[in-house]
């Protein structure tokens, strides 16, 4: 049986609002922790309380962000020793005289440029190419995402390691569900869910556009990204609902009230989104061309390869028909992706 490691965390996202990538950090911290590693959470902070039950908190304040990665974190290294660096956000000190491992969760800033703020676009030409080329192991978590690396950065030897989906997130009574949804939120059923940020990116034009000619109301959860407010106007108009701060336990209910989970995205470097929807027992309809997302729905979801607000309407109805059989699959697909087994 091998020991225990000492793991050492850039743990700063974890105070940023919560996400696909705070998410993921904290998951599989706390399932190394479970499983008896030590795990040091690293942040540019002078006073902090981990958030992750087992795991220590590491405040080592130092002004600026690349100055606190530089230097801070290579001494504290140089002091303790531990096993290995995990950057979960990619970017590592320029020197280190440890083991490092970077995740490289999507490469959306270089794939569409102005979709991420500009200080983001900088990193990815910048020091994530350096980190990843650096790196003592690099973990991506999909394999459109190892094909994205690769292609541009010229980088090989990549792990694939998906994310994992929260036992929050299972089949429950859909109907006590919609009542729950009709009371909370005032959503009358039937309808088609889309989780995620308002950012052109997620390609909810079409989506839009299929709500404002179809018997169902469209509803999104999520913050406005870059050009949230237009997206946001477009999807009023077409007499969608607008859910913008929904946390886990809500979330899991409105997945198991939904018609379908809808992600016509343009991109995506793993789609947590469809996996807890599928975890949830709800029908998943997903763009064909992005990314990561076929991958992850396999013959799980329906896959709509077309930009045409008919082909989402029908892609829609199809899956409402085709719903047994679509949960059956989504469970089980679902059923493979558990942090435990990410961590």
């Amino acid at each position: 049986m091998s020991r225990p490691l000492h793991i050492a965390v850039d743990a700063n996202v974890l105070e940023a609002p919560w996400g696909g990538i705070p998410k993921h950090v904290h998951r599989v911290v706390a399932e190394l922790v479970a499983a008896g590693d030590r795990v040091d959470l690293l942040v540019n902070l002078r006073r902090w309380e981990s958030p992750v039950p087992g795991a220590r908190a590491v405040p080592l304040r130092l002004r600026g962000r690349e100055l606190w990665r530089d230097v801070a974190v290579p001494l504290w290294a140089l002091r303790r020793r531990p096993d290995v660096l995990w950057a979960p956000e990619t970017v590592l000190p320029r020197r280190i005289g440890v083991p490092t491992v970077v995740t490289v969760h999507d490469l959306a800033a270089l794939i569409f440029p102005g979709s991420k703020p500009p200080q983001v676009e900088r990193r990815f030409r910048t020091s994530i190419p350096r980190s990843v080329r650096s790196a003592t192991r690099v973990i991506c978590v999909s394999e459109a995402t190892a094909r994205d690396v690769a292609s541009h950065w010229g980088v090989e030897g990549l792990d694939v390691i998906g994310n994992g989906v929260d036992d929050r997130f299972t089949p429950g009574d859909a109907d006590a569900e919609r009542r729950w949804a009709s009371a909370t939120f005032g959503l009358e059923a039937p309808f088609v869910l889309h989780v995620g940020s308002l950012e052109p990116r997620k390609g909810l034009d079409v989506l839009i556009a299929a709500a404002g000619e179809a018997g169902w109301r469209l509803v999104l959860a999520g913050q406005p990204g870059h050009e949230g407010e237009r997206i946001l106007a477009a999807a009023e108009q077409a007499g969608a609902v607008w859910l913008p701060d929904v946390d886990d336990e809500a979330l899991a209910r409105l997945y198991r009230a939904a018609e379908a989970v809808a992600l016509p995205s343009l991109y995506e470097g793993f789609g947590i989104v469809a996996l807890e929807a599928m975890a949830s027992g709800t029908p998943v309809v997903v763009s064909a061309e992005a990314g990561a997302l076929a991958e992850l729905a396999g013959d799980a979801a329906v896959q709509v390869s077309e930009r045409d607000p008919g082909a989402w309407t029908a892609a829609i109805a199809s899956a409402s028909e085709r719903r047994g059989a679509l949960v059956t699959a989504g469970l089980e697909r679902a059923g493979a992706h558990r942090w435990p087994r990410v961590a």
